[in-house]
């Protein structure tokens, strides 16, 4: 409506502004996730509590507070550049703009984050104005029971946590032809004595669900107790690359807003304690088979062939010596090592020889690994394959459904099903006592769920591929159970799947052969593929707690990608099960110390160990943990989604 055309007493009463009249910070934020002046132009005044490259954050004193507490008292002024001198830290200043709700381009389902933007003017009223007191954060603010948008009050405003426990590291990006990261300075964390958050089943809570969508689609509750630290988000500030565990103290500054996440920005850089570092699996005894699982995250080489990145001779030896690392030291060499995001079987190769070479300087027994690998069709070129051990020998190696086709959605033609065919290894175990054990390991590589959320075109696609793949797989796993004559089956791999239902997809319960009811999930086909049913013994409380349940980390959600399903026969033969620490739970920062294991990859790797008879006095489901280091996280109780 137009002001001008509403009488003085209405125009009061509405509580809009007065033309020309300063409006306080809280009324600009008002009480709910969106000003009620968005789109109109303010003058507001305030002290600066701190700067950004493209901003500054305006708070009212304390003094000015008014008695709602859920209105906030602080906002980011948005001058897209460097913001003027007169907006320095604690200078009292009157600013000028417009009111915005701002969601990010990419992200239009986003939450918004309140500002004054457009023509931004500031004013210099006074200096050396004390700061208002930061807010204190507990756990009635971070509790995981809480709804998403509790910290909306405080947005804008200084808050203070005494501590934060690190439960995503500090991440960033990577230069692949260097075979390096570098930091974005973002973490996430809890308060201590939080549990760390999970995913756990259903549809990300702040995303519409395609249209179409059954009745009774689950919904996750977004873990609303984490917190993201952006330690470089204010101008002027360095980056703070720690590990997940790490323990943060006294953090304080400005709440912002993004990723869909409540964001503190560090006024001053917090003093790390505790430095996790990376964590083997429990060593194997001599009469136990080892199959273990690793995603190399983008494994190329220096040749230019025409294939994915090619790395400098440098960085491509950094890659093999942190690849060697962590096979030796923290996956403790395995019989059989399915690998995944691998360039091709040159590349593999040459890992294999400098695992023999490296293992046979520090004076360790050579491995001597073969290595299998099948080009399939993924365009960026990335394969599965195998390192097999000297101690197996390979009956067969079978690359299945390179040729599959599905029906895309979009089209209504065919297309390739699977990027990253299925790799089929047949081999054989000579165990100790003379007995021999034929075996099955199946190593995948599924399709990411990037997109997978989006209600259009692409999203479709992606949607019906994921289940097309599941699909394939389940009914290929279900022969070689039926084919196998009882012997041990495992598929192992980056699935790209919860071991829970997503709502969208439920691949790993397809592959299984155990799918979520038809109403339940998005792509309701939940055809049952699988009988007997497999087992994911990466979700078998008595192999793999609840705590340890992740192999890796996303928006500080730990998660389960990385999955070992077993036939029923295997199942009498599992001795443990157990992940290394290697790469989800550390700051991209690490990717370039050819010294050092962590970060070779943002995966961590999994060992399952195998034997023809458990152990005295312990059932063969219960594996042997002894001597392995506690985690830092508190056990878990999984939440019930909404």
């Amino acid at each position: 409506m137009r002001l001008r055309s509403v009488p003085l007493l209405a125009l009061l009463l509405s509580g809009l502004p007065l033309a020309g009249a300063d409006v306080p910070i809280h009324g600009i934020q008002g009480a709910g996730a969106s000003s009620p002046l968005v789109g109109q132009s303010v003058t507001t005044t305030g002290v600066v509590t701190a700067l950004r490259t493209n901003g500054f954050y305006l708070q009212a004193p304390d003094a000015e507070a008014d008695a709602d507490p859920a209105t906030s008292e602080g906002v980011l002024v948005f001058t897209s550049s460097t913001p003027p001198a007169a907006a320095a830290v604690g200078n009292r200043v009157r600013v000028s703009g417009s009111v915005v709700e701002y969601r990010p381009s990419a992200d239009p389902a986003s939450p918004p984050l309140t500002e004054i933007g457009g023509s931004v003017s500031v004013t210099f009223l006074s200096a050396a104005n004390p700061l208002p007191a930061p807010v204190l954060l507990t756990s009635a603010d971070l509790s995981p029971a809480g709804p998403a948008d509790r910290l909306e009050r405080y947005e804008g405003m200084r808050v203070h946590v005494p501590a934060l426990l690190v439960v995503a590291p500090t991440g960033g990006s990577v230069d692949e032809a260097n075979a390096t990261g570098r930091s974005n300075g973002v973490l996430v964390g809890v308060l201590p004595g939080t549990p760390r958050p999970f995913r756990e089943a259903g549809s990300d809570p702040l995303t519409p669900l395609p249209a179409g969508s059954p009745c009774c689609v689950p919904r996750f509750d977004g873990n609303p107790e984490r917190l993201r630290v952006d330690t470089d988000g204010l101008a002027g500030a360095a980056p703070l690359d720690v590990a997940s565990g790490t323990t943060l103290p006294d953090v304080v500054g400005p709440l912002d807003y993004g990723f869909r996440t409540y964001t503190l920005l560090p006024e001053s850089r917090p003093v790390a304690t505790g430095s996790p570092a990376a964590r083997a699996v429990p060593a194997p005894s001599a009469d136990e088979l080892t199959v273990g699982s690793l995603n190399l995250q983008r494994f190329f080489d220096a040749e230019d062939d025409g294939e994915g990145t090619t790395l400098n001779a440098a960085a491509f030896s950094t890659r093999l010596a942190k690849a060697s690392l962590v096979i030796r030291t923290l996956l403790r060499t395995p019989d059989v090592l399915a690998v995944v995001e691998v360039e091709d079987l040159s590349t593999l190769r040459a890992l294999a020889a400098r695992l023999s070479a490296d293992a046979l300087a520090a004076g360790d027994p050579d491995p001597a690994y073969q290595a299998f690998l099948e080009a399939g069709n993924d365009p960026g070129g990335i394969d599965v394959g195998f390192l097999v051990a000297s101690r197996v020998s390979v009956l067969s190696v079978i690359q299945e459904g390179k040729a599959s086709t599905y029906t895309d959605p979009t089209t209504g033609s065919a297309a390739t099903r699977n990027d990253r065919p299925p790799l089929v290894l047949t081999a054989r175990w000579a165990a100790p006592g003379g007995t021999d054990l034929v075996f099955t390991v199946v190593a995948n590589h599924l399709r990411s769920l990037n997109d997978s959320e989006a209600d259009s075109t692409t999203g479709r696609r992606v949607r019906a591929k994921r289940q097309a793949q599941a699909e394939f797989l389940a009914a290929l796993l279900a022969r070689l159970q039926a084919e196998g004559g009882g012997a041990p089956l495992l598929a192992v791999g980056d699935f790209n799947a919860f071991e829970v239902s997503d709502g969208l997809v439920d691949v790993i319960g397809t592959v299984r052969g155990a799918p979520a009811p038809a109403d339940q999930v998005v792509v309701n086909r939940s055809v049952d593929l699988v009988d007997p049913d497999l087992v994911d013994l990466c979700a078998v409380d008595a192999l793999v707690p609840p705590s340890e349940r992740y192999s890796y980390v996303f928006d500080g959600n730990a998660q389960l990608l990385d999955h070992a399903l077993a036939s029923a026969a295997t199942l009498p033969l599992v001795r443990g099960v157990a992940f290394a620490r290697l790469g989800a739970d550390f700051p991209e920062a690490m990717r370039g110390d050819a010294a050092r294991p962590e970060r070779l990859t943002d995966h961590d790797g999994l060992v399952v160990r195998l034997g023809l008879a458990a152990p005295k006095g312990r059932s063969p489901v219960v594996p042997a943990r002894d001597g392995e280091p506690p985690s830092p996280f508190r056990s878990r109780t999984p939440e019930t989604a909404p």
